[in-house]
């Protein structure tokens, strides 16, 4: 199971910070689990100040993929968003030969249908007990990039979710009819994103790493898999943008929740500000 990082929020975040949260993320292991959050592969995507999506992503690598993802994106690190969803990789058995493979690393970003000018970004922790099922029915012609080695359950729902949101053309609709189909063990976020709004979508279903939601007045949201590394790096970040946690699912948990956040986005800038200063 792999760990989820994501913010949307009018204050902007450094990617920077974003980053170095991952690499704690990729490490993160209590004594009951038999293997770390993350450390097959590594990405991030996050709204740019043109208003588009950029996404970076590594596969697994000898050492770090957080911090080869780092080193990739040394030359955007000291950007700052109002959107970020971050991922790191730890892969279910069945599909241990994809490590290496970036096609087969989160998040996502398909492209197949008409989405009424929306970016979709999708992350995934757990395994999808029914991705062949759901891939199955698929009605539309689409691009599994990771299909090209082995098709992973993670990649399906990316596409799911895109059929079902061209179908009805509203975004929590859409992600209450994924929530419905899925089976397993499962966190999933989704995004959707035209640069001036954007709607955040977090399902959890049964037994996964976990997940901590925070949220303030003003509508901003931030989301991880685990509280430590948020707390390591991001603490004067919520304290000072008055975030309240509102879910605190463990890994021991077994919990059945969909939480929907939407936001208007304010222009990018890369202004820096006293509040925003990486602690």
């Amino acid at each position: 199971m792999c760990g989820i990082f994501a913010y949307m929020g009018h204050q902007p975040l450094p990617n920077i910070q974003a980053l170095d949260l991952l690499q704690l993320l990729e490490n993160e292991q209590e004594a009951d689990e038999k293997n770390p959050v993350g450390g097959h592969g590594a990405g991030l995507a996050y709204l740019n100040k043109k208003g588009h999506i950029t996404l970076m992503k590594v596969g697994g690598a000898i050492d770090s993929p957080a911090d080869h993802l780092r080193q990739q994106m040394k030359a955007t690190s000291k950007s700052w968003s109002h959107l970020i969803l971050g991922h790191v990789r730890r892969a279910s058995p069945e599909f241990d030969k994809t490590i290496p493979y970036t096609e087969c690393t989160q998040p996502f970003k398909p492209a197949c249908t008409a989405t009424a000018g929306f970016t979709i970004l999708s992350v995934h922790n757990g395994y999808l007990q029914n991705y062949q099922q759901l891939k199955n029915q698929l009605t539309q012609k689409h691009r599994l990039e990771s299909a090209k080695y082995t098709l992973i359950d993670s990649e399906v729902i990316a596409h799911l979710y895109e059929e079902q949101l061209a179908q009805t053309k509203d975004s929590t609709e859409a992600a209450n009819s994924l929530h419905q189909q899925i089976e397993g063990n499962n966190t999933i976020v989704l995004v959707t994103t035209n640069g001036k709004e954007a709607h955040l979508h977090t399902i959890h279903k049964g037994k996964t790493r976990g997940l901590t939601v925070w949220t303030n007045p003003e509508g901003e949201v931030l989301l991880c898999s685990r509280e430590n590394p948020v707390q390591r790096i991001l603490q004067r970040f919520l304290k000072e943008n008055n975030h309240r946690k509102i879910i605190a699912i463990q890994h021991t948990d077994v919990a059945n929740m969909q939480a929907d956040f939407n936001i208007k986005l304010q222009p990018q800038t890369e202004t820096k500000t006293k509040k925003n200063q990486p602690t």
